[in-house]
């Protein structure tokens, strides 16, 4: 667990989520895809190929793609907007399924963790999409590690990230639940325990081409787009620490 000096520090970094729409044009979309699509894992480092996840989603470490001139421009557009950082984690995703309460720390709890950045590429559908699917942030965040908060549940399967079934270490905890008009339209994938303590800041539409930046250690989650008849979605989030 990180100490409260850390935890002091990480604190003066934060600010409300926000968006950039039309961050990246549409010929980097589909540069961007490309990338994802036809990566075979050939010459990579074995840390460096499509991970497909026993939880559902497929991911591509982006690191070696630094020297693509496309991926190193989006860097740079990132840095105006944040100022400068490392980059900790960034890859591609591929999921068929809405994320669940989570937040996008590291083991290692560095004093120094700072903004998550999410690029939305592509989504998947039959139809023609009318609504778009939402990223969803809430007020609380956690400071212990990479998490997933299933309250009052038990020996749920996940990926790399700890399973947390007790808020008592979530910080910012309020009394007063979300409603059920909120739930039903964004949150059906969801338990609705899950949620108890939570309480919804804001939201953003995942739309290809935008930019959502935000707290790393802030719970966030995707609004359930099964519900759009969305069928899955390939984004791309870059996670950093100050310098």
């Amino acid at each position: 667990m990180r100490t409260q000096p850390q935890i002091d520090r990480i604190k003066k970094s934060f600010s409300d989520p926000y968006l950039v729409n039309n961050f990246i044009s549409q010929d980097e979309i589909d540069h961007l895809i490309n990338l994802f699509e036809n990566d075979n894992g050939e010459g990579a480092d074995p840390n460096q190929k499509k991970v497909y996840k026993n939880t559902g989603p497929v991911t591509l470490d982006i690191h070696k793609y630094f020297s693509d001139p496309v991926v190193d421009a989006i860097i740079n557009r990132i840095k105006t907007q944040i100022g400068d950082f490392d980059i900790t984690t960034g890859f591609f995703f591929f999921t068929n399924y809405p994320h669940i309460i989570h937040n996008d720390d590291l083991f290692e709890l560095p004093n120094n963790v700072y903004k998550a950045i999410t690029i939305p590429l592509r989504l998947d559908s039959d139809e023609e999409i009318t609504e778009y699917s939402n990223l969803c942030f809430f007020d609380q965040h956690y400071f212990h590690g990479p998490s997933k908060f299933f309250k009052d549940s038990k020996d749920i399967p996940t990926y790399y990230n700890k399973c947390i079934y007790e808020y008592d270490k979530i910080d910012g905890l309020v009394e007063t639940p979300i409603s059920k008009e909120v739930y039903e339209k964004y949150f059906t994938h969801l338990k609705p325990q899950w949620l108890e303590g939570l309480s919804l800041h804001s939201m953003f539409e995942w739309k290809p081409g935008s930019c959502m930046i935000f707290d790393s250690l802030r719970l966030h989650c995707a609004s359930d787009f099964r519900k759009h008849g969305i069928k899955s979605k390939l984004g791309l989030s870059i996670f950093t620490k100050t310098k």
